[in-house]
């Protein structure tokens, strides 16, 4: 055998234990229903300003960078000092994670507040999105998206900060581009039921996997009752395109969109200076 032939043999196997992993212990097969809360009656809480910020922190790099690649995160977000932050990809005692814990790490080097909520687990440990805030969490909950794959989730909290309530939601969409469009379509049509029915100003943020042009962000944007900053650049370094996002309720008024070229993830952070007049 050539060794241009063991390389490309070598690569295949590694794929194919790579997904047989994910395909056996992680997809799951289900049906797609989306269990929104009826709307509930509105209260105009606004604090008068807020800095969001969006990361996928590409938690499973810690396999082979070792705790320091969560240390950098962090420390990153300790420098910027947002009001509160949706995370991605947050590991807590996976194998991939080294069996550390994510949450615990982002909040002790931060000094915020932390909720995480769970989209799957295996072998002990847990993988999903968290909330950091330098505001107090009321309360937090966890609702199943719809789809097949790797499980997705919306993780749900009320969060008290700068003076005033609000409900803060982070999620991580199916990935695939194309491959998996409908069921991101279906999801985001889940996540704007959710929140409608919220009882506070409100704010969504995550990685979507989709850019802006694609049809199902177009559609989104179009016809939730979200604003977002329009005309960011790329947030994902290899394939150079915005896949993280930042939503707000038409209450807020947005005053300065930003992407950061800071942390060793592959997914560059999002921040938003909201502001309620």
């Amino acid at each position: 055998m050539s060794r241009r032939r063991r390389i490309l043999f070598i690569f295949l196997a590694v794929f194919a234990v790579i997904f047989g992993y994910r395909f056996i212990a992680i997809y799951e097969f289900r049906a797609g229903e989306c269990h929104a809360p009826q709307p509930r009656v509105f209260a105009s809480t606004y604090p008068g300003r807020l800095v969001v910020m969006v990361w996928n922190v590409q938690g499973h790099a810690t396999l082979l960078r070792g705790e320091e690649h969560i240390t950098q995160i962090a420390d990153a977000i300790a420098k910027i000092k947002p009001d509160i932050v949706g995370i991605n990809e947050a590991h807590r005692g996976t194998w991939q994670a080294r069996f550390g814990d994510h949450i615990e790490t982002l909040r002790r080097r931060t000094g915020m507040n932390g909720v995480f909520g769970e989209s799957y687990d295996f072998l002990g440990g847990r993988f999903g999105n968290a909330i950091l805030t330098r505001g107090t969490i009321v309360k937090a909950d966890v609702h199943r998206l719809p789809g097949t794959g790797e499980p997705r989730s919306l993780l749900e909290a009320v969060v008290d900060v700068n003076g005033g309530r609000i409900e803060f939601y982070v999620t991580h969409l199916t990935a695939w581009e194309k491959f998996n469009r409908a069921t991101r379509r279906v999801q985001l049509g889940c996540l704007a039921n959710h929140v409608r029915a919220s009882a506070h100003p409100f704010i969504l943020a995550g990685d979507l996997n989709a850019a802006p042009d694609s049809p199902e962000i177009t559609e989104f944007s179009a016809n939730t009752v979200l604003q977002a900053p329009a005309h960011l650049p790329p947030t994902h370094r290899v394939m150079k395109k915005q896949l993280d996002y930042i939503y707000a309720d038409r209450g807020w008024t947005v005053v300065s969109a930003r992407v950061l070229d800071i942390g060793p993830s592959d997914h560059r952070p999002v921040v938003v200076e909201l502001v309620h007049q």
